[in-house]
């Protein structure tokens, strides 16, 4: 107690000594620099002329009364002393003054050529007739003189109350003590009882050595509960040890995107998690410690789960392919993969069942085949058309002038029908990969729409169907991609004539919306489209399952194309049909005014 009362008087001591030396510095510095600007802005002739030249300087001195200060002195440029007034046995030291005008105000560290002293000089510029003559240099002592003996009274004053408190602590905790030491002869004879021999506290056994030994007892108290309870704390850690790991695996297990059912080596189930209920249709609860033939419904699944029973020489995953009795369009995989123990890779516990439903993979696979065999008729039938009449014109001498130009103009026809196939084939592929670049530039709408039209005419004429082109006047200037804007008007003109019936019509019109949108629509009077492929025709592949359709050529991806191309210019297409009545194919694009276009190319 002694020792911490000695480091507490320590450490105030040092602390109000660090605060002497602080408030010295900041009244020397407080001091310092008014002195030097008082200096600074007295008449300069008052300074260093007359035989009482140095008055001015030392009533400025006189008035602080600081016992620190050592000297004050007027030098010129050059650092000569011109005026120097200092305190008993101080010498001002030689400076070098600031030639730069931001530093002429400022202070630094000297020393006393006398004894030494660390000197704290403050410096002020002296100016006459606005030039540079000189410097006011006032010099206080760093360390002030005699602070430590002039603070030994308060350093006694402090020290004697903490010797009093500590002395008062000292009784006051002796006398705490007395009955710590009846509550250690308990804790003694406790010990005893436990055939634990304690070693015993003396009178004079201060705190610590009774929290010692207070601590000993806890440990005897501890380790004889825990030896008491080794066993049930046993249990309950591994109980939880085996849940937590249980209720991690399912965890994972419900985390798996697909359908996954656990079964032990006897065929029945011991988990699933969630998403087995949309897949078989059935709940967990009616699956869990039954065996398959109570709730599997479907043959192929319950034969594929029992194959499973009592089946130790597990090598692999298998796996087959179902389609739920509700629904003949899905199709499911499940797979079956063994689970053996980490520790024995002969030691299977059960197998893991995963039911994925694979009719989106299944359809994707469908529509590729069907979209090969579409295409692989879509050019075989112009192919054969060029085999032949490129056959019949071997024979030219001998063909009359019209057959040969029926010959030629059958040929261009075809070379046109697979171009325009291969053309959306490329595009498309371009898009998917995300090579294909829009090169934006303004076009005329009316020029391309009418391009277009006239494109069309000879198609049209063949099956004795009217094209008619309404463009209203209002409609300028756009800003797209023309060859990929052309594909989408392209396509849309082509089904339109390829779905009209001998002797209909095929309307294009465009106009300006009151938004400023432009509206291009391609209407025909053809067999037109049911409300429930309406919302199909944009899809790849896609085609109408109806004997109408079946009799035109196509391969589903005209209009699969210009929702794209139309979207990627950030526009929309809708369609309006009815079956027998005609389809309305309607394009929205943001219309480009000519003069906002004229001013964005200068």
């Amino acid at each position: 107690m002694i020792s911490a009362s000695l480091l507490v008087i320590a450490i105030v001591s040092g602390l109000l000594y660090q605060h002497q030396i602080q408030q010295h510095q900041e009244k020397t510095r407080v001091h310092g620099v008014a002195l030097s600007r008082a200096l600074s802005n007295a008449d300069y002739t008052q300074l260093v002329a007359g035989k009482d030249k140095a008055s001015l300087v030392r009533n400025l001195v006189n008035v602080q009364d600081n016992e620190d200060f050592a000297y004050g002195v007027i030098v010129n440029t050059a650092g000569d002393k011109l005026n120097e007034v200092t305190s008993a046995g101080s010498i001002a030291p030689p400076a070098t003054m600031p030639n730069e005008p931001y530093a002429w105000f400022g202070e630094h560290q000297l020393k006393s050529p006398g004894d030494g002293r660390e000197i704290r000089e403050f410096f002020a510029p002296l100016m006459k007739d606005g030039q540079l003559v000189g410097f006011a240099r006032a010099g206080y002592y760093s360390q002030p003189k005699n602070l430590i003996s002039n603070q030994i009274s308060s350093f006694a004053l402090l020290a004697l109350p903490i010797f009093l408190l500590t002395t008062l602590s000292y009784f006051l905790i002796r006398r705490e003590m007395k009955p710590l030491k009846q509550l250690s002869e308990k804790m003694e004879q406790a010990s005893l009882s436990y055939g634990v021999q304690a070693t015993s506290i003396s009178s004079n056994a201060g705190l610590g050595d009774f929290i010692q030994r207070f601590d000993q007892f806890i440990q005897l108290i501890q380790s004889r509960v825990q030896k008491m309870d080794m066993e049930s704390v046993s249990t309950q850690t591994t109980t939880h040890l085996l849940t937590y790991k249980q209720e991690k695996a399912e965890s994972a297990l419900n985390a798996i995107p697909d359908a996954v059912l656990v079964i032990d080596q006897s065929g029945i189930p011991t988990f699933a998690n969630q998403k087995i209920e949309p897949i078989l249709g059935i709940s967990r609860e009616a699956m869990i410690g039954k065996q398959p033939q109570e709730w599997c419904k479907n043959k192929e699944v319950l034969a594929f789960l029992t194959r499973f029973k009592n089946a130790n020489n597990a090598k692999g995953a298998v796996s087959i392919e179902f389609s739920p009795e509700d629904a003949a369009n899905r199709k499911v995989l499940v797979s079956a993969l063994p689970l053996f123990s980490p520790r024995d890779q002969n030691t299977l516990f059960g197998m893991l069942v995963v039911f994925r439903d694979v009719s989106k993979e299944h359809l994707a696979k469908q529509a590729g085949v069907e979209f090969v065999s579409h295409v692989s008729h879509e050019l075989k039938t112009p192919l054969n058309t060029l085999s032949a009449y490129s056959e019949l014109l071997l024979d030219y001498n001998t063909l009359a002038e019209s057959d040969r130009v029926n010959a030629v103009n059958v040929i261009h026809s075809e070379v046109e029908r697979m171009s325009g196939l291969i053309s959306n084939l490329l595009s498309i592929s371009k898009m998917e990969t995300g090579t294909l670049q829009l090169s934006r530039k303004r076009v005329k709408l009316q020029d391309l729409l009418q391009d277009a039209f006239d494109n069309m005419q000879n198609s049209a004429l063949g099956k004795n169907i009217k094209l008619a082109l309404n463009i209203s006047p209002e409609v300028g200037s756009v800003r797209l991609d023309k060859e990929m804007f052309r594909i989408a008007i392209d396509n849309l003109l082509s089904n339109a004539i390829k779905y009209s019936n001998v002797g209909g019509s095929v309307t294009v019109s465009a106009h300006v919306m009151d938004d400023e949108q432009i509206q291009i629509s391609v209407k025909d009077q053809g067999i037109g489209i049911s409300a429930e492929d309406t919302e199909k025709v944009f899809n790849k592949y896609y085609r109408a399952n109806n004997q109408e359709t079946a009799m035109r050529s196509g391969h589903g991806l005209g209009l699969y194309l210009a929702k794209q191309i139309v979207e990627l210019h950030h526009g929309s297409i809708k369609v309006n049909s009815e079956l027998g009545h005609g389809t309305e194919f309607i394009i929205t694009i943001k219309a480009q005014q000519v003069q906002l276009e004229e001013l964005q190319a200068a």
